[in-house]
């Protein structure tokens, strides 16, 4: 589990990333134009739950299979430059060309690295209902290319847990550059953890802390 996680935080963000997962963007960029973008997740994710709950047996026996499905399905629809220039804010600004590109390299595989994990671990023990996610009705206009599209999760335990995308247009299609739950945004948590660790220890500090992190993460997966 990530240093930069904490309760009960890390919980949300295990929430955070079954529901991204089950709602990847899976669409042809020509068509995300015209498409309204909960109108794509929700399409989406349909088809990613029935692809989960295909390999259900295959993650239990081996959980790293989720990498790979992550790799593929997800990490292609986030728009992660967008979303490391809200995490680093101020240090964004300062930071050179190297210094960016590694620090979205790391950040990316973090994200990849700590949510299969949490991902494979649901997954041992639960299938994904059809029913569990509700995209409500779009408010807000699309012509601004960025909106904010509402959902629910509605959980085994009859609780219903409320998650927002902040999605933007970009030339790739409708990518997610942040994620909210219960009001909990995921840019903003790492931004505070990212920022406490840079006052300490510099850019490059933190950029060796996250590469020393999923070196750890790689090693415990092979």
């Amino acid at each position: 589990m990530s240093k930069h996680m904490h309760h009960p935080l890390q919980n949300v963000l295990k929430q955070f990333w079954l529901l991204a997962l089950a709602s990847t963007l899976l669409f042809n960029p020509l068509r995300a134009e015209t498409t309204p973008p909960n109108t794509v997740l929700e399409t989406a994710s349909r088809e990613m739950i029935s692809a989960i709950n295909a390999n259900h047996e295959k993650i239990k026996a081996d959980p790293t299979v989720v990498n790979g499905l992550v790799e593929e399905i997800l990490m292609p629809h986030i728009d992660f430059i967008a979303a490391s220039q809200w995490v680093l804010g101020k240090h964004w600004r300062g930071a050179s060309k190297e210094q960016k590109l590694e620090f979205i390299r790391q950040f990316r595989t973090l994200l990849l690295r700590f949510y299969s994990t949490a991902l494979s671990e649901y997954l041992t023990t639960n299938t994904v209902k059809e029913d569990m996610f509700v995209f409500l009705p779009l408010r807000g206009d699309t012509a601004n290319k960025q909106v904010t599209v509402n959902s629910e999760i509605h959980a085994p335990s009859g609780s219903i847990i409320p998650v927002k995308y902040n999605m933007h247009l970009t030339n790739k299609g409708w990518k997610v550059y942040d994620v909210s739950i219960e009001g909990v945004s995921m840019v903003t948590t790492y931004r505070t953890s990212f920022a406490a660790e840079i006052k300490q220890k510099g850019l490059d500090g933190l950029i060796a802390s996250l590469t020393a992190q999923n070196d750890k993460l790689a090693r415990k997966d092979s």
